[in-house]
């Protein structure tokens, strides 16, 4: 069964009140208008590129390791070079010594050797010795009384040959020839009231070598840098 109405429409809205369809009829739809202002972009993700980070930070960590290897570099080369001044300066110390050593070994050799030859000379030579001894009594200052001592073998050839060179020292009023075997053949020993001299011959020869070693020491010392 169905149910049809046998009203419309059109008059249904016949009893509808005057202000209803006032209302209806002015009402007209309004659009919003979009706001006026800054708008604010989204932010945007920069492109990275990779490869350019990759080269940079290779290039930043190479300039990097290679500053720290120069400064390591650097360290070292201070270090060697200071190591290197003082062996240098430590050589040259050395060297001045072994110098100076070496002058002072061959001096005293020399002055060995001079000794040597100077006694062998005078023990061959009777007269140069006659002649030693005679110039040595002239320069004394006061011969009033003289005392020689000598060796042995010395003593007794004076004493042989006195007539031959006494009479050219007549202003030593007193002269006393003494045997000494603290003297070798060659040396003489003069004693006066006021003065002794030591005329052997190795003490002549040191004070010569001591003056040699002196002046070679100091020769060094102004070439040494």
């Amino acid at each position: 069964m169905s149910f049809t109405p046998d009203f419309d429409l059109l008059a249904i809205s016949a009893f509808q009140p005057d202000g209803l369809m006032t209302a209806c009829a002015e009402f007209t739809p309004t659009v919003a208008r979009p706001r006026t202002g800054a708008i604010t972009p989204r932010p945007t993700i920069p492109e990275v590129d990779l490869d350019a980070e990759q080269r940079r930070a290779f290039e930043q960590g190479f300039a990097q390791g290679e500053r720290a290897g120069l400064e390591v570099g650097r360290e070292k080369a201070t270090s060697y070079l200071a190591t290197l001044a003082d062996a240098v300066e430590a050589a040259c110390a050395v060297r001045a010594e072994i110098r100076h050593q070496a002058h002072e070994e061959v001096t005293l050799l020399a002055v060995a050797i001079a000794e040597r030859t100077i006694r062998r000379t005078l023990a061959l030579d009777r007269p140069l010795f006659v002649a030693r001894l005679q110039t040595l009594l002239a320069e004394l200052d006061d011969p009033t009384t003289v005392t020689l001592r000598l060796h042995p073998l010395d003593l007794a050839y004076i004493e042989q040959h006195e007539s031959e060179w006494r009479p050219r020292l007549a202003r030593i009023a007193h002269l006393n020839l003494e045997e000494s075997q603290e003297v070798q053949q060659g040396d003489i020993c003069v004693e006066t009231p006021t003065v002794s001299v030591d005329a052997r011959i190795a003490t002549l020869l040191t004070a010569i070598g001591d003056r040699l070693t002196e002046a070679v020491a100091e020769t060094i010392a102004e070439a040494t840098p």
